[in-house]
């Protein structure tokens, strides 16, 4: 996997959570936090960090996700088969989506999904609405996924002959073909518009 600076990814603090521990000299306070980490073409890491304040929270989590980052198996823009994981009580569900569908996802899920590149999916959370919980769900979903090619190969198969398809991953074969990904410019104005309409919803 080619190795990227930081200003490669994008970062994202899913779950900010403070506790209070009252013990004999007074409280202790201390903080979790939940982070994303992804290039957008494929990669991504979701990081736990915890620290008496929220700024070193969010460092020790970030440094996390970036030492563990997965690389997503693609077939076109969205995952290859349906995947479903379970961390705790909450168990997410992840679905292929034709183009143009979108990320039709909420909360941690959403967050992790957008920086990891999937452009169209579809989602269900099916168990606890613990965000914690619901982030390693959706991580551990995309490390179970199943590599359409790996998968050929060990049969001793194409691709084209195990699916009756070809399965294309848009961001290596730019990368190998010296490329520009010309729909992710597209995609980042999408996200730009959403945001900016729900701020307006808000006020």
């Amino acid at each position: 996997m080619a190795r990227f600076s930081r200003d490669d990814y994008e970062e994202r603090v899913v779950r900010v959570d403070r506790t209070r521990k009252t013990v004999k000299g007074g409280r202790i306070s201390s903080a979790r936090v939940v982070c994303a980490v992804g290039d957008g073409r494929g990669n991504v890491g979701v990081g736990i960090g915890k620290a008496r304040d929220v700024p070193a929270a969010i460092e020790k989590g970030m440094k996390f996700a970036r030492k563990n980052m997965i690389r997503v198996p693609m077939d076109g823009y969205t995952v290859p088969h349906i995947i479903q994981a379970k961390v705790g009580g909450a168990v997410i569900l992840l679905k292929p989506a034709s183009r143009g569908t979108g990320i039709i996802a909420g909360g941690a899920v959403r967050q992790i999904i957008e920086v990891s590149g999937i452009r169209d999916i579809l989602t269900k959370s099916l168990g606890s609405g613990n965000v914690f919980n619901r982030a390693m769900a959706c991580f551990k979903a995309l490390q179970d996924l199943y590599n359409p090619e790996v998968i050929a190969s060990r049969r001793e198969m194409s691709v084209k002959d195990l699916l009756g398809r070809e399965v294309v991953d848009p961001y290596v074969k730019a990368a190998e073909g010296g490329e520009k990904d010309n729909d992710s410019e597209d995609f980042e104005k999408a996200l730009a518009s959403s945001d900016t309409q729900k701020d307006k919803s808000k006020k």
